[in-house]
C-alpha cells in the first residue's frame, strides 16, 4: 500500500468516526423526542404543550432570518476594512434587540418573546467575549495552524474562563436556568482539540456541578461530553474547522443529547418541566451562536492568511517543498523494494 492509499484509508476511517458521532447524536434525539411524545401524550394537559411548537417555530424563524442577514456580511470585505465586518454583527444584535422590544410593546406578547430576547442577550454577551478572544495572539496563531503548547495552554485558559462564566451568566425561565455553556465548550474542542476542549470541559463541568441544583449532574456530564466530542471531531477532521452546516447540525443534535441526559438522570417530575422551559431557548441560542461564531472565525482565518510575514511565507514554501521531496523519496524507496523483490524471485 503506497502513501496516497494509506492517506485515503486514514481519511476514510476518520470520516467514518465522525459519521458515527453524528449517528449517535441523531439516535439520542430520536429517543428524546420519543420520550417527550410518550410523556405528554399520557397527560391530559397535552393541548397546552402545543404552545411549545410555537416556540420551536419562532426559534427556527429567528435563526433563518439572522442567518440570512449574516451571510450578507462578507460583502463588507470589499470595503477594505475587516473591522467593519465584525462591528456589523454587534450592530445586528442592537437592531434585533430594538425590533423585539418594539414588537413586545405593540403586540403584548412579552410573555412569549421575552425569554428568547433575554437568551439572545446572553448569547450576545458571550459572543462579544469570544470575539475578543479571537483577537488574542494565541488564538490567531492557532487559526494559522500553530498548535504549540503555549498557544494551546493559553486557549485552554480562555475557554475555561468563558465556560465557567457561561454557567454563571444565564437567564431563569420559571426558576430554571438556561445558558450557552455547552456551545462555548464545544467551540473550544472544535478549534483547539483535546488539549483545549477536554480540560476546559472538565473544569467547567465541575464548576457547574458545584453550583448545584436538580440538574447539576446531567449538565456537568453534558459539558464534559461537549468538550470530548468537539475534540474528537477536531482530531478526525485533520485539525480543520467543520463546515458551517455540519457544525450547526452537530450543535442542534448535541442540545438534544443534553436534554436526553436530563431525562435519564433526573426524576420525570423535574426533567420534563425543565426541558419544556429551556429546550427551545438553548436550541435557539446554541445554533445561532454556532452560525455567527464560525462566520467570525472563518473571517479571522482569511485575514490571517493576508497578514502572514515574508519569513512565515518562505518557511511554508520550504516545508511544502520538503514534503514533495519526501514523497519522492518514499516513491523511490518503494520502487527499490519492488526491484529487490523481483530479483529475489
Amino acid at each position: 500500500m503506497d502513501k496516497s492509499q494509506k492517506k485515503n484509508l486514514s481519511l476514510s476511517i476518520n470520516n467514518r468516526n465522525i459519521n458515527i458521532i453524528f449517528l449517535i447524536l441523531f439516535i439520542s434525539n430520536i429517543i428524546l423526542y420519543g420520550a417527550l411524545i410518550t410523556h405528554y401524550s399520557s397527560h391530559y394537559e397535552v393541548y397546552f404543550h402545543m404552545s411549545n411548537l410555537n416556540d420551536i417555530f419562532a426559534m427556527v424563524s429567528a435563526v433563518i432570518i439572522l442567518g440570512f442577514i449574516s451571510t450578507r456580511l462578507p460583502q463588507f470585505r470589499k470595503l477594505g476594512d475587516s473591522s467593519i465586518y465584525e462591528v456589523s454583527y454587534l450592530i445586528i444584535f442592537g437592531i434585533v434587540g430594538m425590533v423585539v422590544s418594539y414588537f413586545n410593546k405593540i403586540s403584548n406578547s412579552e410573555a412569549f418573546i421575552a425569554p428568547f430576547f433575554d437568551m439572545f442577550k446572553v448569547l450576545s454577551v458571550m459572543l462579544i467575549l469570544m470575539i475578543i478572544a479571537t483577537k488574542t495572539k494565541p488564538f490567531k496563531n492557532m487559526l494559522k495552524g500553530k498548535f504549540t503548547k503555549k498557544n494551546l495552554f493559553l486557549c485552554f485558559i480562555i475557554f475555561t474562563i468563558l465556560g465557567c462564566f457561561a454557567s454563571k451568566y444565564h437567564i431563569y425561565v420559571d426558576s430554571t436556568p438556561a445558558n450557552v455553556r455547552c456551545l462555548i465548550i464545544m467551540v473550544g474542542g472544535l478549534l483547539g482539540g483535546p488539549l483545549v476542549g477536554i480540560p476546559s470541559a472538565i473544569i467547567s463541568g465541575i464548576f457547574r456541578f458545584i453550583q448545584g441544583g436538580p440538574t447539576a449532574f446531567p449538565c456537568a456530564v453534558s459539558t464534559v461530553l461537549a468538550g470530548l466530542i468537539g475534540s474528537m471531531i477536531f482530531v478526525w477532521n485533520d485539525r480543520k474547522i467543520l463546515r458551517r452546516l455540519h457544525a450547526v447540525i452537530l450543535m442542534f443534535l448535541f442540545i438534544g443529547l443534553e436534554m436526553l441526559l436530563i431525562v435519564v438522570l433526573t426524576p420525570p417530575s423535574i426533567s420534563f418541566g425543565y426541558i419544556e422551559d429551556v429546550y427551545p431557548l438553548m436550541l435557539f441560542a446554541s445554533v445561532l451562536g454556532m452560525i455567527l461564531f464560525l462566520m467570525i472565525v472563518r473571517e479571522q482565518k482569511d485575514n490571517s492568511k493576508h497578514d502572514i510575514s515574508y519569513e512565515e511565507l518562505r518557511i511554508n514554501e520550504l516545508e511544502n517543498t520538503l514534503d514533495e521531496y519526501m514523497d519522492k523519496v518514499d516513491d523511490l524507496q518503494e520502487e527499490i523494494d519492488n526491484l529487490k523483490n523481483e530479483d529475489s524471485d
